[in-house]
């Protein structure tokens, strides 16, 4: 990163970087992390995939209505999401407020452009998390279920913090969103 940059100009930046991320399945941030807390206020994290950038860099994800993070959504709409590149030394920490959107408009649009092949991620008789019986290996897909539990967890950001790994002196800025537009400041790594 060029951190001679202005912090907004280099948070705008990130952003685009994140947005390469949704078509480039090699791209170090395709891949992230999401921290939700559980019913029971126990942490929970997962690997996630981003799908788009919306403007307001808004971060979408796919996910089965059924899961338990869309409960610890509904719950505990605050999340927090982390992004690393190992070439770049490079870690983006985002807070975000999250959204469940399930068989609203956003959700049929994005269906609608998902292959056979993905949507059967969402087509299973079970929910993620159930046990799995020997019988239940053949017959747990069921394409008649369309996109009933295909949902996308919407992350509005919230504030970031970008920390560069660097051997002669770590670089940090931190930022918050307010009213459309990011502010930030350099801070001690």
């Amino acid at each position: 990163m060029d951190f001679t940059k202005t912090v907004d100009s280099l948070i705008s930046d990130l952003f685009m970087d994140l947005e390469l991320a949704t078509d480039d399945r090699t791209h170090p941030y395709r891949h992230g992390y999401l921290a939700t807390t559980q019913v029971d206020h126990i942490p929970a994290q997962r690997t996630i995939i981003i799908r788009r950038i919306l403007p307001g860099n808004e971060i979408l994800i796919f996910t089965d209505y059924r899961s338990p993070k869309v409960q610890e959504i509904k719950q505990q709409p605050q999340v927090g999401l982390l992004f690393y590149d190992p070439n770049k030394k490079l870690q983006i920490r985002l807070q975000a407020t999250a959204k469940i959107h399930h068989q609203d408009a956003l959700c049929l649009r994005e269906w609608s452009k998902l292959s056979d092949h993905r949507k059967t991620d969402y087509q299973t008789t079970l929910p993620p998390g159930a046990d799995l019986l020997e019988e239940d290996l053949v017959s747990s897909h069921d394409p008649t279920l369309g996109s009933n539990f295909f949902s996308i967890i919407s992350l509005t950001p919230l504030n970031i913090d970008v920390l560069e790994l660097r051997p002669n002196g770590h670089q940090r800025i931190v930022g918050k969103y307010e009213n459309r537009e990011w502010t930030g400041r350099r801070v001690i790594a």
